[in-house]
């Protein structure tokens, strides 16, 4: 598994990642980075909404020890921040935009399969809708602009 660990910001490098390889037309690439670099925001999310006290969500778990897919991550942050009225935040709605945008491709899409599960579940299709990976793209550098520091 390729790792890319930068002094700066690793999500960064990731979503530059999926950006270059979005620009050669290489989707299944850009998904990958894609998905990396969307697991470490939703990390960075999760943890900037702990430090407001805002940091205790529902999540739905295959089983015993499994990890949160991660669409079920994106949704428990998504739910968190709409079930928090008296939240008020600048980082609020561009949260709630970008994940909406997201969460609106079709969980069947196949960006989501790869999104979900990683590029090495389905090597024989590529039959992807270039403007939803484009759209993913975008949002993560959107994403990534944001203030997420703890307290901020």
């Amino acid at each position: 598994m390729d790792h890319i660990r930068g002094a700066g910001q690793p999500s960064a490098n990731y979503i530059a990642k999926a950006r270059t390889a979005r620009e050669a037309l290489n989707d299944r690439d850009a998904l990958a980075a894609s998905r990396q670099a969307l697991e470490m925001l939703s990390e960075k999310t999760w943890r900037w909404l702990g430090s407001h006290d805002l940091g205790v969500l529902n999540l739905m778990l295959a089983g015993v020890g499994a990890e949160p897919g991660l669409r079920n991550l994106c949704e428990a942050l998504v739910k968190k921040l709409r079930d928090s009225p008296t939240f008020n935040h600048a980082n609020k709605e561009p949260l709630l935009t970008s994940y909406g945008r997201i969460l609106g491709i079709p969980v069947n899409n196949l960006v989501w399969t790869y999104l979900n599960k990683g590029t090495h579940e389905e090597a024989d299709r590529d039959d992807f809708d270039a403007e939803h990976v484009e759209s993913v793209v975008q949002t993560l550098e959107e994403l990534d602009r944001l203030d997420l520091r703890a307290g901020r």
